[in-house]
């Protein structure tokens, strides 16, 4: 009984520390750090007395573009040196960077760290995604959905680390103490990840496959790829674009209080957890692009009706429906755009790059928009991303020939 029961806490540690599930941990440890500046965005201003615009250049457009021009160099290394050593080293200097953030003197040395953060991020999360994807290539959307709830669970903890500390520290630096915590988590994440062996990828030798750049140029010469990578960027819509410009609607449009706002974001993060959740029991019973066409029409409907509902509790309410309909379309558009090229996960998240300076441009242009017409115009743009999901789904459905005449 004693050895039976010794067994199974060994067991169960074993299987916590796994290569899998430290690779998945991954996508909430990054979500939990990079929600950091952004959860602390006011306190920073505050603390560190930054206008509203340099505030944005230091967390945001900064970071931004350095990741932008040094990430194609990131991938190049990881094709060369392979995924095992970018990861464990991104990490690090994930680490790295934020015990350099929490301790900056001022927005430089903040942006500076940031930046090299980003960086470090791409070559530990991106290439994490691709070893996953590659390790179980008849998996890819549950996989994805599964990086996505935890995606989700990030996103959730992050604004609660920082109200946690505000309350216990009662000043504006809990953000600093935010970053060092962070900082421990990915050291320690850091640690674990290179004791333990990367999961191989079925693949062939080699030397029988292109290289990176000759497989990317071969890449986007596949329109339904090609169609795929843009929906991909759509997906930014109704994420962080939809969290921000939601808030402002609740406030302007509607009224509504902080505590309503933050309600209709929570709203939209548990909603899509639930989405995701469904989404692992749905898959294994219907086509993937059968369940874009669903999830993509019944989000357009719910995404409609939150625009119009007239009050704010009522906002908060379908906006629960918003999230459990539009987060399943990111994990099942990823699916499609990997399955384009089984094995080599690597090369989309290259060719998927290509399209950061659009996903980049996609808050300026909208942050117009509602300048000039408002944020109840802008805010119906962002119906753009599941209306075209389900127009890719429908045009690049196989087409069914009938039987050859004989």
């Amino acid at each position: 009984m004693a050895r039976a029961w010794a067994r199974g806490p060994l067991a169960w540690c074993r299987r916590l520390t796994s290569i899998t599930v430290l690779l998945f941990g991954v996508a909430l440890l990054e979500e939990l750090s990079s929600g950091v500046p952004s959860a602390g965005a006011p306190d920073i201003e505050h603390v560190l007395r930054l206008s509203h615009t340099a505030t944005a250049a230091v967390l945001f457009v900064v970071p931004g573009l350095v990741q932008l021009v040094v990430d194609p160099i990131v991938f190049v290394l990881a094709d060369r040196f392979g995924r095992p050593w970018l990861v464990r080293g991104g990490l690090a200097a994930m680490a790295l960077t934020s015990f350099a953030a929490a301790l900056a003197p001022g927005p430089v040395t903040l942006a500076v760290a940031l930046s090299i953060w980003g960086v470090a991020t791409g070559a530990a999360v991106s290439l994490t995604e691709a070893t996953l994807i590659d390790a179980w290539p008849d998996r890819q959307a549950r996989t994805m959905a599964r990086w996505t709830l935890l995606s989700l669970v990030g996103d959730f903890a992050a604004p609660m680390l920082i109200g946690a500390l505000a309350v216990v520290r009662g000043s504006a630096t809990g953000w600093r103490t935010a970053f060092a915590i962070v900082g421990g988590a990915l050291a320690v994440w850091a640690v674990a990840v290179s004791l333990r062996r990367f999961p191989a990828p079925p693949s062939g030798p080699e030397d029988d496959e292109p290289s990176l750049w000759e497989a990317v140029r071969d890449a986007l010469r596949d329109r339904v790829l090609v169609g795929w990578l843009f929906g991909l960027a759509l997906c930014n819509l109704l994420d962080e674009i939809l969290i921000v410009f939601a808030s402002l609607h609740v406030r302007d449009a509607l009224g509504g209080s902080p505590a309503w706002q933050s309600a209709t974001i929570g709203a939209f993060v548990a909603g899509g957890a639930i989405g995701l959740v469904g989404l692992e029991w749905l898959l294994p019973r219907h086509a993937e692009r059968r369940l874009i066409i669903a999830f993509g029409i019944a989000s357009a409907a719910a995404f409609v009706a939150w625009l119009a509902a007239p009050v704010a509790w009522l906002s908060a309410l379908l906006m629960l429906f918003v999230g459990a309909t539009s987060t399943p379309l990111y994990p099942l558009a990823s699916a499609q755009a990997y399955a384009r090229r089984p094995g080599r996960a690597g090369v989309i998240v290259v060719a998927g790059h290509l399209f950061a300076p659009f996903a980049l441009a996609l808050p300026w242009l909208l942050g117009a928009v509602a300048d000039r017409a408002g944020t109840g115009v802008a805010l119906s743009l962002l119906v753009a991303q599941p209306i075209g999901l389900v127009v890719l789904a429908v045009a690049t459905a196989p087409v069914r020939r009938g039987p050859a005449t004989p």
